[in-house]
């Protein structure tokens, strides 16, 4: 197999973004953009360790089986926002977007169904673990210090 430039290129890329998104993110969405943004010095104050926000941007790939073949795309659901593991002093942002579908009939579906955050809260799964075992609590407890 004859792998060109942008191939190689591509599949570095991933395996780089693979160490910091949660477990097997990328066999179910493509990264569309990733942006930072400063903190103001308000906000600041609050986070005292954290210097901004990493918003990563992903969109469902198209994962129909063989016999979901029959489905039109949709567009995609708003995003959903999903706090993951900080990064270098910024905090993580997941902004996930799923895919939505029109069967034959017309009616609007979306397939798939994915552990993408922890029951009851807004933290990726591995990130809640770490917070349950870190703090000795449930991260969807709203008595948490922060």
């Amino acid at each position: 197999m004859v792998m060109d430039k942008d191939t190689t290129q591509v599949q570095l890329y991933e395996h780089y973004l693979s160490f910091f998104l949660p477990g097997g993110m990328l066999d179910f969405f493509d990264l569309v953009w990733m942006e930072t943004e400063a903190l103001t010095t308000r906000e600041s104050k609050k986070e005292i360790s954290y210097t901004g926000i990493l918003h990563i941007h992903l969109d469902e790939r198209d994962n129909r089986t063989e016999v979901q073949q029959d489905l039109r795309p949709n567009g995609f659901t708003e995003p959903t926002t999903v706090s993951d593991f900080p990064i270098r002093d910024k905090r993580v942002e997941l902004h996930i977007r799923r895919r939505r579908w029109l069967t034959p009939e017309g009616k609007s579906v979306i397939l798939n169904i994915y552990p993408l955050v922890a029951d009851g809260t807004r933290y990726s799964v591995e990130f809640a673990e770490f917070l349950k075992k870190k703090l000795g609590c449930d991260p969807g407890d709203s008595t948490l210090p922060w």
